[in-house]
């Protein structure tokens, strides 16, 4: 696959852009809220080098085609989380996965930024068919979902790269476009 430039897009108050070394201390404040552990592949307790090593992996992603990890941040360019493309398959299907800050959390960010990084992804990617697998338990990330356009398809799924003991309950919510 091609390599991925990673974009910077924005509807106003919400811009979604590359990651920056300088987020690295914000990654690293936000990554230690529970909530964020518990419905994501991110370790607790999270390190600096835990924020290093993220950027790195996904500056690689990008590079080799594989995905993009963004940065979300408001207008004022103050961190509120995080959002990725990744798993593409070269056949025009990816999955998004996000986090947000608690600072940030309850004000439509998270939805904004899924809108963003969804039709960048079609426009740009020729994604088709795009995934967001929120665990079955975590309301809110289904509500994001669905407040960004993707349908719930009542489809429960495994994903294997989750840690081990939560790898199973996730929904299945799709957006497609011809």
């Amino acid at each position: 696959m091609s390599a991925i430039v990673p974009p910077t897009l924005t509807d106003g108050p919400v811009v979604v852009r590359p990651m920056r070394e300088a987020d690295i201390p914000a990654v690293v404040a936000a990554c230690r809220d529970p909530e964020i552990s518990r419905w994501t592949r991110v370790p607790s307790p999270y390190t600096r080098e835990d924020a290093e090593r993220f950027l790195a992996i996904s500056a690689t992603e990008a590079r080799a085609g594989q995905g993009v990890a963004l940065t979300v941040a408001d207008d004022a360019d103050r961190f509120a989380g995080t959002i990725g493309i990744m798993e593409l398959d070269g056949r025009g299907y990816g999955e998004i996965g996000y986090w947000i800050a608690a600072e940030a959390r309850g004000r439509g960010v998270a939805s904004r930024a899924v809108v963003l990084l969804r039709d960048w992804a079609h426009a740009t990617l020729g994604l088709t068919t795009i995934e967001i697998l929120p665990h079955r338990d975590n309301v809110p990330s289904q509500r994001v979902a669905e407040r960004a356009g993707f349908t719930d398809t009542g489809e429960i799924r495994s994903i294997p790269r989750m840690p081990p003991g939560r790898r199973s309950g996730y929904r299945v919510y799709v957006w497609t476009r011809g």
